[in-house]
């Protein structure tokens, strides 16, 4: 895990470019506090060097800079940016390949040699041996840059699921790529502009990052699951994976034993490095059997870390120590209660470069923390369960009641007189379902839209870029629903603040339920191994039902990351955030409209009504300021 900035001038050097990229990197140093390197190559004249030093005698205009968080070989021959044997090609890398010790047995067998344990050398020389199609090979989690001195071009790839971020942003003679946007804008050349698009479709669609837009005017994202290769004259984006892939063949006459097995392997691998590993337990099915797997691949290595919200009634500390004792492993409970609320917002805002949506982001804020203050470097973590085996309750109930009424409309052993009633109740159903639906957005969206002034409601909202792909043709809606938010809706976002928070405490965190293999296997599964009924995640829950405590398995309704965000609100309502909706500068701005948001705090302030939205717009006023007003971190977040 580390972070990765660079950038290339095709056609010109400029004088000073090694200290503009020694400042890029400075911004990234949370995320590798442990060592550093530079590339300094020159596509026209032929030089290169790899060094630490901050001035060169090579003229680049090829730069690419890393910081480490050392989890595998601390020695300098792990040291990044990484050169191949020849020296000409070069790799900056952040993330984890947890396949590369199988990677590396291959890859001796052809004959390569390694001078470290590094999984990025083992990237370097898959690159070597099967160029761009390397990525197909990986089993991770990946930001990676290589330049290729030989070919003149710059290999950019981000993982399948985007858990790595990977911002870039072009001018007419430079190309920029960094793990974070904050970094492209330490290099004073592209400009501090707000992307209103974003901020309009945050408000007022609750969906802040779709696609490759971010908050800043002139940098994106590259989309999950691609590849972008660079060169003198132009640039390619290619998709290398999406979900309709299977790279590999899966035995599906015994789904619940081949799940295990891919839910088991994909622990294990991801278990490995020279470090202290942990992992975040709520005591719910997902992270439950993550400790299980863990204690039982590395016993008497794991320890556990759990939120808790003293006098809440949703706090879940008790059911963490249940399946903590189950699994034998340790548990750290953590009071995850905000000191300042204010002061966390603002450290969550600068380390995503993004404003806080949700207030589960400052819940863990604290808690990883505290895991960090104790040793551990990896933390595992249930991400990515809801979205694949449906464990949503309430959201995916409509998509759920679709797909069987689809399927006895098809296949259900009845006379014409009952196909026809079936079909019509089908029909009816699907309306009613609808209607909730549309109910239900016009409901969350409605307040929302009304607090955009009329600057922001009259910007354009955006859309996904075509590239970004097309829905897979999945057979049922309860599969094309569970799509929507793994791909588009809800994960990408959660993976985003996951990284930016964990870097944010220098913590890798790493995540069984992404890894593609078990992805690929579950989406071609029938929708009633995610849910049948009123039970959900079946297929987990009847594949470890012999392993996981009686407890635990009994749970049928879990709350997310449940926090009392209201609560927290009220202590520093009149002292902070209220000067800070007041401040000349807030009203100054012209993004909400007085009437709605004066309306909004008073419903909080009377009704306790609204505590997310009012966390997202002081969040937004607090990302102005950082960001575009030039404050940093370090600035006071109210007047």
């Amino acid at each position: 895990m580390c972070g990765i900035v660079g950038f290339w001038r095709p056609n010109t050097a400029v004088a000073g470019d090694s200290r503009r990229l020694a400042r890029m990197a400075a911004t990234l140093t949370h995320r590798g506090p442990d060592d550093y390197g530079y590339l300094y190559a020159n596509s026209l004249s032929g030089g290169t060097e790899v060094t630490q030093a901050a001035e060169t005698d090579v003229t680049p205009n090829v730069l690419l800079a890393n910081r480490r968080l050392i989890i595998t070989d601390p020695s300098e021959a792990g040291r990044q940016p990484i050169a191949n044997d020849t020296g000409d090609v070069f790799v900056v890398f952040n993330g984890a390949i947890h396949n590369y010790v199988e990677l590396r047995e291959e890859l001796k067998a052809l004959g390569y040699r390694f001078r470290s344990r590094t999984d990025t050398e083992v990237l370097l020389h898959a690159y070597e041996e099967w160029g761009e199609a390397c990525a197909s090979r990986f089993n991770g989690m990946w930001a990676y840059a290589i330049w290729d001195h030989q070919h003149r071009k710059l290999v950019c790839s981000r993982d399948r699921f985007g858990i790595k971020p990977l911002f870039i942003a072009r001018t007419a003679n430079t190309f920029y790529f960094a793990s974070e946007a904050k970094a492209i804008l330490a290099s004073g050349e592209i400009p501090r502009e707000p992307n209103l698009g974003y901020f309009r479709h945050m408000l007022a669609a609750d969906a802040p990052l779709e696609g490759r837009q971010t908050p800043f005017a002139g940098i994106e994202q590259l989309p999950a699951g691609h590849n972008l290769i660079v060169t003198e004259t132009n640039s390619v984006e290619s998709r290398y994976w999406d979900y309709g892939t299977q790279s590999e063949s899966y035995d599906y006459g015994a789904p619940r034993e081949t799940f295990r097995e891919l839910i088991s392997d994909a622990v294990k691998i991801r278990l490995r490095g020279d470090v202290p590993v942990g992992l975040l337990l709520s005591g719910g099915l997902d992270s439950s059997a993550i400790a299980v797997l863990a204690a039982r691949h590395s016993p008497g290595r794991i320890e556990a870390y759990s939120a808790r919200f003293p006098d809440f009634h949703s706090d879940e500390s008790g059911y963490a120590a249940v399946a903590a004792q189950h699994a034998g492993i340790p548990l750290t409970p953590v009071d995850c209660s905000p000191r300042n609320l204010l002061d966390d917002v603002a450290a969550v805002t600068w380390h995503m470069d993004a404003p806080v949506a949700m207030g589960q982001m400052l819940a863990r804020w604290p808690l990883i923390k505290v895991a960090s203050a104790g040793g551990a470097k990896i933390l595992l973590e249930g991400q990515g369960a809801d979205e694949l085996l449906g464990g949503y309750q309430v959201r995916y109930a409509g998509a759920y009641l679709r797909s069987e009424l689809a399927q006895f409309r098809r296949g259900a052993p009845c006379t014409p007189s009952l196909r026809l009633l079936a079909l019509a109740a089908a029909h009816k159903a699907n309306v009613y379902l609808d209607w909730v639906v549309a109910v239900h957005r016009a409901r969350r969206a409605g307040v929302p839209k009304r607090l955009l002034s009329h600057q922001l409601a009259s910007v354009p909202p955006y859309g996904v870029v075509a590239s970004d792909g097309e829905a897979p043709a999945f057979g049922d809606p309860l599969t094309r629903r569970l799509w929507q938010d793994h791909a588009r809706l809800a994960l990408p976002y959660l993976l985003h603040f996951g990284d930016a928070i964990y870097m944010g405490h220098s913590v890798e965190l790493r995540l069984p339920f992404l890894d593609h293999r078990l992805v690929e296997f579950a989406f071609t599964l029938p929708f009633r191994e995610k849910i049948r009924g009123r039970e959900f995640k079946v297929i987990l829950r009847e594949s470890l039902k012999h392993d996981l405590a009686a407890g635990t398995l009994a749970r049928k309704q879990k709350g997310g990351f449940p926090h009392p965000l209201a609560e927290w609100l009220k202590p520093v309502w009149r002292s902070e955030i209220l000067p800070l909706f007041n401040s000349s500068r807030f009203r100054q701005r012209d993004l909400f409209d007085g009437n709605a948001l004066s309306g909004l705090l008073t419903a909080f302030e009377t009704r306790g009504l609204g505590a997310q939205l009012v966390l997202q717009c002081a969040a937004t006023e607090l990302w102005f300021r950082q960001f575009i007003d030039g404050e940093g971190f370090s600035a006071q977040p109210y007047d």
